[in-house]
């Protein structure tokens, strides 16, 4: 991954997909701090397959329970935006093509 995205507060280039309210944010998956965010609208028109759960916190792994929807996301951003609209964080995993 190219250091770009690297987290300023402890430098891991790892990084997790989060929803909060409207907004699309790339967070460090080792210490949680935003590295960017935007408008969660701007990712709505894409066909890029997901998961997406309720967020356990950063770098830990959702459980099944905490699904939210699958599928395309330009098919599931109305499960998303509804699921994120009382703040609760909801993340984003993508699903590899087939």
């Amino acid at each position: 991954m190219n250091n770009m995205l690297a987290c300023l507060s402890c430098g891991t280039d790892k990084t997790e997909s989060i929803v909060h309210h409207g907004s699309y944010i790339l967070r460090c998956a080792s210490c949680g701090e935003t590295i960017v965010a935007t408008s969660f609208m701007a990712m709505l028109d894409s066909d890029h397959r997901c998961s997406v759960f309720i967020d356990p916190g950063p770098g830990k792994h959702p459980s099944p329970e905490m699904l939210v929807a699958r599928g395309p996301l330009r098919q599931i951003a109305t499960a998303i935006s509804a699921a994120a609209s009382d703040g609760t964080l909801i993340r984003l995993i993508s699903e590899a093509k087939d």
